[in-house]
């Protein structure tokens, strides 16, 4: 069963009251700035996104967490950091290693006019 990409999270300036942290296939509204929102990678990894306006443009943060080893009750993970200013129109995608026959899922991360659009979306199979 192929799995649908997730809904874009878009996000704005509002000053809306919302939870600590979303899942992006939670969001349908604008969400406010430096506000976190998780996006699954893949069975054994996840993204931390959350972006900032700053005067050079909008900085979009972006944490990946893998899973690379499970013993028992220990993991070992891998963690790496994404950071880019994002003008208006630009994008980046971010994707994690996958198995062969399985479908590798991209985060894609763009601008919109005065918004930020996070959404899993299918790459190559």
């Amino acid at each position: 069963m192929q799995r649908q990409p997730d809904s874009p999270a878009s996000w704005s300036q509002s000053s809306r009251p919302l939870p600590p942290e979303l899942k992006a296939d939670q969001l349908n509204s604008a969400v406010r700035q430096r506000q976190a929102v998780t996006s699954e990678l893949g069975p054994n990894a996840s993204a931390i996104t959350y972006w900032v306006s700053e005067p050079d443009g909008w900085h979009v943060v972006t944490t990946v967490d893998t899973v690379i080893e499970q013993n028992g009750d220990a993991e070992k993970h891998a963690v790496v950091r994404f950071s880019s200013v994002l003008l208006p129109g630009q994008s980046q995608l971010i994707s994690v290693p996958f198995a062969i026959g399985e479908r590798q899922q991209v985060l894609r991360i763009r601008r919109l006019g005065d918004q930020i659009e996070v959404a899993r979306v299918g790459g190559s199979a």
